[in-house]
């Protein structure tokens, strides 16, 4: 799918792979609905950065809040009449082993990684099947298809986004397409800025965006196939030890 004039919302872009998301995606014409959560200068500064290359909007975006899901596509709707492409991006992680995770800790990583995606697409559907077209790209990970210590409750929501993708996929219109993306370690606040250059995770689900990929609806777009300085061995191997205790819980956007 060319993505030129082609509204694309891109959840948690103030930051990471959502950035260089909306960056790449702006430079390919699109028009990008750059949304923040708590990091309002982030998404301030990549809002100003589409603008200059093509049609943009901010929006502040909550997606454990039914409320701020519901406004965020009501205010794209307004503004651009549609939405063509769905980036299911924000995402929470705690790096620690499960019996030292509280509640909170827990129950913030399963409303935002998998409760809000799943709302998110929710909101944006109908209007998807109006058009009768559209594109849903949920980012999960390679933590979605394969188990590692101190991840417990992160990996469970990525499991539970591609199960989420591969149903939905069965239940979708020909015209409306939806994709899980599986990066691995990636180089962003959430990682302490260890692993892929989020750049090159941007690349790949462009290339699903614009299904440029070999796969069908529902189905894997495994980041490590695309990027060669990572193996499917090490997509995560080692995490503990390379981010250890320099990182808690960090939110993408």
């Amino acid at each position: 799918m060319d993505l030129k004039d082609k509204v694309v919302l891109i959840t948690g872009s103030s930051q990471g792979i959502g950035k260089e998301t909306a960056l790449l995606f702006a430079k390919q014409g699109a028009n990008v609905v750059v949304t923040y959560n708590k990091n309002k200068k982030g998404g301030e500064d990549v809002f100003k950065e589409c603008k200059k290359i093509k049609g943009a909007l901010l929006a502040n975006l909550d997606v454990t809040n039914d409320e701020s899901i519901k406004n965020c596509v009501e205010k794209t709707i307004d503004k651009f009449g549609a939405i063509d492409t769905l980036v299911n991006n924000a995402g929470v992680l705690f790096n620690k082993d499960f019996v030292e995770q509280n509640a909170n800790e827990i129950e913030l990583q399963i409303d935002t990684n998998v409760k809000g995606l799943i709302k998110m697409t929710k909101a944006v559907l109908p209007y998807m099947q109006g058009q009768n077209s559209g594109i849903i790209i949920n980012i999960a990970s390679a933590a979605g298809k394969n188990a590692y210590a101190g991840l417990s409750a992160y990996c469970a929501t990525k499991f539970a986004v591609r199960g989420f993708t591969q149903a939905l996929a069965k239940e979708l219109p020909k015209g409306i397409k939806i994709y899980s993306v599986n990066p691995g370690l990636t180089a962003t606040k959430m990682t302490n800025f260890q692993g892929v250059n989020p750049k090159k995770v941007a690349e790949v689900i462009l290339k699903a965006a614009e299904e440029k990929i070999n796969v069908e609806s529902g189905g894997d777009v495994d980041v490590w196939k695309y990027v060669l300085e990572q193996k499917p061995s090490d997509a995560y191997h080692g995490v503990k030890r390379r981010i250890g205790e320099m990182f808690g819980g960090n939110e993408k956007g």
